[in-house]
């Protein structure tokens, strides 16, 4: 029964590849005076979307103090056109709410409105750097910032782990607020203090020291294994084939053979 069911299934196939043989061949070959041709356009360009930084410095962080100096100067938009405006992007350094804390008075209390803006601009490089360009950079000595050549500032690579130096300050990369292209943002455990505008050390006081991992977390966590939607996944159970092989194997020779045989037809009908 099976195999008659293949053998019908076979003529049916060739009947089609009788019925739909030649259908794609062209019935007269176009001329070349037919032909339209049509120019290839340059792609646009990307355009990208554009980011707004206060937005980003509002939700992203305790930085408050850093947006704030950023408005006083006029500066977010100083920012977002060098970001928007060049091809070069940019890279803006933020410190956190804690490092202005450090600083202690006077320090930057004392900075004209001038003063406070070179010191913001300071805190950017006038291109965008992913972290992995951080390795390159530190090659690099001294890197010029946005506030010009007097304000420049060294970046170290460790394995990893970023540092920003200026005369009287050593800041780290504690964290990566924004990447995109084309204006990147970092977080900045300390505020950078150029010697173009700070003469001597200004007092800092130190940064808390950060708490020893605990116990809990000084062990390895254990793999967890989640599947869609957290339910389980079912196995299911092996199918036993006792008592198929003979039928099986009977039915799959004889499809071969209907198989075979509609090839052959459907190539008589090309």
């Amino acid at each position: 029964m099976k195999c008659g069911v293949a053998l019908l299934a076979a003529v049916v196939m060739s009947v089609s590849a009788l019925h739909h043989a030649g259908a794609h061949r062209p019935l007269v070959k176009p001329s070349p005076a037919t032909t339209t041709r049509t120019d290839a356009r340059p792609p646009a360009r990307q355009v990208a979307k554009r980011a707004n930084l206060t937005a980003i410095l509002t939700l992203d962080g305790p930085f408050r103090a850093f947006l704030s100096y950023l408005q006083e100067t006029n500066l977010v938009e100083v920012f977002e056109s060098q970001a928007y405006l060049t091809d070069q992007g940019i890279t803006i350094f933020v410190p956190v709410d804690t490092a202005f804390d450090a600083v202690k008075p006077p320090g930057l209390s004392e900075l004209s409105v001038q003063e406070l803006k070179n010191l913001m601009m300071y805190h950017s490089l006038p291109k965008h750097y992913e972290l992995a360009d951080f390795e390159r950079l530190s090659h690099t000595r001294p890197v010029t910032t946005l506030a010009g050549g007097m304000y420049t500032v060294n970046v170290t690579y460790d394995e990893g782990t970023v540092h920003v130096h200026s005369k009287w300050a050593h800041a780290k990369i504690v964290g990566s607020v924004s990447v995109d292209a084309p204006m990147a943002i970092y977080e900045l455990d300390r505020v950078l203090l150029p010697d173009a505008l700070f003469h001597a050390q200004p007092p800092v006081a130190d940064l808390p020291a950060a708490p020893p991992p605990s116990e809990e977390d000084a062990g390895e966590p254990e793999p967890v294994v989640t599947t869609q939607f957290g339910s389980p996944v079912a196995v299911d159970a092996p199918v036993s084939s006792a008592g198929a092989g003979d039928d099986d194997g009977r039915f799959f020779a004889c499809y071969a053979a209907a198989a075979a045989l509609g090839i052959v037809m459907a190539l008589v009908a090309l």
